[in-house]
């Protein structure tokens, strides 16, 4: 632009000059040149124009020297930068926070990736449990970086979860409405279940579904599991049994816990009632251990229920154990005795042990009892473990005493 410039300026001078006409005397001693002013003029225009070639080249390369100057530093500042990176994050895995949080300092001032060093640092804050550098962290790392919000919001929820903070994990979770991200939805659905936000939990299934988290059938199971968790936690379960699809009603462990609900509601008859048709049904041992479990007005006619399904069932230790349960409520010693001897030779468990004891204690054979309570201790801490102290007798030895004297006749009907 300026050589165009100077171009011009020569030829305006030039025009200036043909219109007056002369010439330039130079004397030498004997010597005497004479030179026309045009020729002068265009002399001056070309020395003007050479000038000012020199002086912009100078400009020019002196700018590109200063140019290529400050991209070494800024190369080297980035190199430097990225090494500051890599000891830092390799600092913050074996656990050297201080001199991570050093070197991460440090390297962001000149890195390419400031949502990066930001996350790195909002990960060494919760690892030193300092939520508000965390959080400071986190919205550096958003503003560095705002198309990778989602990603960002999940990391956030996760540390927000990890560190006990529901309320602001829910807050993180719920400014990112109408997203599709399966890490965001697995998250929502383990905020729903810490909260025991059933019905959240259940509208978030679909949407789980439909990314491909879960597939149909464990949609379906996680369904069931809901609807035992809301059955679990429902003081008037009769009002939420009929909100229930028909397939869960049939479900045998929504059934369950639906009759585990109306025991804790008081409803011993009606519980048990649902037990006994879920047993014809679907044969099951944790129905069978809700069975025996039974504390209504009349144990004498569910052990007579439950007797009734021993002659198909005689191997069966979780029904042994719900009868002796029951023969035990009804105070018929010898006969729960009986039935949770034959559990026992059949499974030894420790809660078989648990409930010979205390009916040995009822009975007045406390050492006995202390045997068993020995026994279902070695069998809780080591499950294979079929003996008490070492011994290698069997388990019936433990009950070495007699049983009461009232009953003593009621025996199992293969033992009678």
């Amino acid at each position: 632009m300026w050589l165009l410039l100077a171009a011009a300026a020569g030829v305006l001078l030039a025009n200036l000059v043909a219109g007056q006409p002369g010439y330039l005397l130079l004397a030498w001693g004997d010597w005497r040149i004479e030179i026309r002013s045009l020729l002068v003029a265009l002399l001056l225009a070309a020395l003007l124009f050479g000038a000012l070639h020199w002086l912009l080249g100078s400009a020019t390369r002196a700018r590109q020297a200063l140019w290529r100057r400050r991209l070494r530093r800024l190369l080297r500042r980035r190199e430097q930068s990225e090494t500051d990176l890599a000891a830092g994050v390799l600092a913050l895995l074996e656990g050297h926070y201080p001199q991570a949080q050093k070197l991460l300092q440090r390297s962001r001032r000149a890195t390419v990736a400031p949502a990066l060093h930001a996350l790195a640092l909002a990960h060494l804050a919760q690892l030193r449990a300092d939520p508000i550098s965390r959080e400071r962290e986190f919205a550096a790392a958003r503003a560095a970086a705002p198309h990778a919000h989602l990603a960002i919001a999940h990391l956030q929820a996760r540390a927000q979860l990890d560190a006990g903070d529901a309320t602001a994990a829910a807050s993180t979770l719920k400014a990112m409405a109408g997203h599709d991200s399966p890490r965001l939805l697995e998250l929502e659905a383990r905020l729903a279940r810490d909260r025991r936000d059933w019905q959240t939990l259940q509208d978030l299934l679909p949407r789980l579904r439909r990314v491909g988290i879960i597939d149909s059938a464990q949609a379906a199971s996680q369904e069931a599991e809901i609807a035992c968790a809301r059955l679990a936690d429902s003081e008037v379960p009769d009002l939420l049994w009929p909100q229930l699809s028909r397939r869960l009603r049939r479900d045998g462990e929504v059934r369950l816990a639906y009759a585990q609900a109306l025991r804790r509601a008081g409803r011993h008859e009606a519980a048990q009632e649902l037990l006994g048709e879920l047993l014809r049904e679907d044969w099951r041992a944790p129905a069978l251990d809700a069975f025996g479990r039974y504390a209504g007005d009349d144990p004498q006619r569910q052990l007579s229920v439950a007797e009734h399904w021993l002659a198909a069932h005689p191997d069966d230790p979780a029904l042994l154990l719900a009868l002796g349960r029951l023969a035990r409520r009804v105070r018929l010693w010898a006969k729960a005795q009986a039935y949770f001897d034959s559990s026992l030779l059949l499974a030894p468990t420790a809660q078989s042990h648990l409930e010979v004891a205390q009916l040995l204690e009822e009975i007045g054979q406390p050492e006995a009892a202390a045997g068993h309570y020995r026994a279902g201790l070695r069998l809780a801490l080591l499950p294979t473990a079929s003996t008490v102290d070492g011994a290698a007798a069997p388990i019936l030895a433990l009950t070495a005493g007699a049983p009461a004297a009232n009953d003593r006749g009621n025996l199992l009907p293969h033992e009678a």
